[in-house]
Parts: structure tokens; C-alpha cells; sequence
């Protein structure tokens, strides 16, 4: 999470204290002795039934990914749901130094449920502002996933070859909204990606670095595209033949 923190710090899509990461760390705490007791339980309106007794880290509110780089300890939560899944607690070692989670919390539970209900291997979720993509959702148009993803699979043969279901895309909605989180689920159930209007991407992987990948696999054919517009012209992108060539691989 450190790492690619950094990377996120240095592409500059973490602006501020903006992006989000989660990881499902379930299996590294079947020994914990820590008594939960002294937690207060926080109810959730609607309960995560899949994610019942686990453990997610999460990062906090306002943090600066160049400051979680360099202190995760410092700027990540570790959140226990209880055995219904109905609450959850935030645990800290020293309560003075408790920190506040991230604002796309219910978006990350969300996800996160998602992932558990279908007993996927993947564990980890992150949001962040890729620019290029951020800039794409600006363009005429572009604001259809059929079109988005016509030109970001013909873009560049990687991102057709490691993710061929290609972008999911939600139309604007307030960052931290229950709206947003709703909508991020619906792409996520047919998409490994998705791209918030406006706003920023969010992905799910194996590990916060699968998720990243992700991400900047639709960034580079972004720019690519960009370029091509930049230097007057209309990209050829790959044929319907070629892609399909590709996907088959």
C-alpha cells in the first residue's frame, strides 16, 4: 500500500488528500489478541453480511499519499465488522492517535462486499485521480461507456489483452455520496474498472498494485490518444479484426 501510495504521489493523482485504498487483511489476523471490547461499535444502515467478522485496512481521511508512503502506520485504519456484519469498529493500539477513515468509506464496504459475497481472490479496492482519464471524461461525447471504451481498447493492444471488458462509466456524482458508491458497484459487477465522471477511477485487484496496474493500463491509452490529437490527427486505432485478435490471445 506504501509503495504504490509513493507512485500515486508521483504521477500526480493524489493531489492533496485525494484517493482511497482498501485491502481485505481477513487472513493475516486469525491470532489477534487485541479485546475488542474497548472499540465502540459504529451500526452501519445496511448491514455487510459477506464481510461479517473481517478485517479491512483502510486508509484515513485527508491523507496525503506521500505522507502515507512514508508513515502507513500513521494514515491507514484497521476496521473489524462484527460477527452479523452489521457494525463495525476501528481499531487502533493507541486510541489517542485514533484517525478518522476515508470519506469514500461506504464505497470501499461496498466494493469490498461486493468482492466477499462472490469469494473472489481479489482483496483490494483504490480510488485516485488519474488525469488523463479525468481529462477523457471531459471530451464531447465521451460520456457513453460505449464509445469511452470503443477508443480505449483500439488504443493500445495491453489494454486490450489484460482487461477486454474494458471501463466501466459512471456519470457524475457527488464524491462520498451514497449515490456514487451505488453506481461504482453496478460497473464493478461486470468491469474491473470504472472512471467517475469528472472525478477519478476506481479499481479492484488482488493487491493494491494489480488495482494501480489497472488503472494506469486505461491511462496509457488516454495519453496515447491525447497525443495523437495533440500532433493533429485522428487516431487509426485498431481494427475490429485486430482487437479481436487480441482479445483471443
Amino acid at each position: 500500500m506504501a509503495a504504490t501510495a509513493r507512485i500515486l504521489w508521483q504521477k500526480g493523482w493524489a493531489e492533496a488528500g485525494a484517493g482511497n485504498m482498501s485491502v481485505n487483511v481477513s487472513s493475516f489476523y486469525g491470532g489477534i489478541t487485541m479485546d475488542f471490547r474497548t472499540f465502540p461499535l459504529i451500526q452501519l444502515d445496511r448491514p455487510a453480511q459477506a464481510l461479517a467478522g473481517q478485517f479491512l485496512l483502510v486508509s484515513c481521511k485527508g491523507s496525503r499519499m506521500r505522507e502515507l508512503a512514508e508513515n502507513p502506520a500513521g494514515h491507514l485504519c484497521l476496521v473489524k465488522f462484527n460477527k452479523r456484519g452489521d457494525a463495525y469498529q476501528l481499531l487502533f493500539e493507541d486510541p489517542g492517535q485514533a484517525n478518522e477513515p476515508t470519506s469514500e468509506l461506504f464505497t470501499h464496504f461496498g466494493v469490498q462486499e461486493l468482492l466477499a459475497s462472490r469469494g473472489s481472490l481479489e482483496k483490494a479496492v483504490l480510488h485516485t485521480h488519474a488525469t488523463d482519464l479525468i481529462a477523457i471524461s471531459h471530451f464531447p461525447g465521451m460520456q457513453d461507456e460505449k464509445k469511452l471504451n470503443d477508443i480505449l481498447l483500439k488504443m493500445h493492444s495491453e489494454t486490450a489483452f489484460f482487461l477486454p471488458d474494458g471501463m466501466g462509466f459512471i456519470p457524475f456524482e457527488l464524491p462520498g455520496s451514497v449515490q456514487l458508491a451505488e453506481k461504482a458497484l453496478e460497473g464493478l459487477k461486470d468491469h474491473k474498472v470504472v472512471l467517475w465522471e469528472k472525478h477519478g477511477c476506481l479499481a479492484t485487484g488482488g493487491s493494491i498494485s494489480e488495482a494501480f496496474v489497472r488503472i494506469d493500463l486505461f491511462s496509457k491509452a488516454a495519453r496515447i490518444y491525447f497525443i495523437c490529437k495533440n500532433a493533429g490527427i485522428e487516431p487509426e486505432r485498431l481494427s475490429p479484426e485486430q482487437l479481436q485478435k487480441v482479445k483471443d490471445l
